[in-house]
């Protein structure tokens, strides 16, 4: 489970996201599945974005 303000980067497996580094904004509710979801930002850009906890690793 990654924490708000943590520095996470898309896992190797990961063809969502662009290669870079994102902070974790906020936990938002987990899937119908239970996969935590979080909404993340590069802090370069001003895109959020949602991703599955599977999605992503820390920097």
């Amino acid at each position: 489970m990654f924490k708000v303000g943590q520095v996470v980067q898309p896992r190797s497996v990961s063809q969502k996201l662009p290669h870079d580094r994102f902070r974790i904004l906020r936990l938002l509710p987990s899937t119908a599945g239970g996969m935590p979801l979080y909404c993340i930002r590069n802090d370069a850009e001003m895109i959020e974005r949602v991703v599955e906890q599977n999605d992503i690793e820390a920097a």
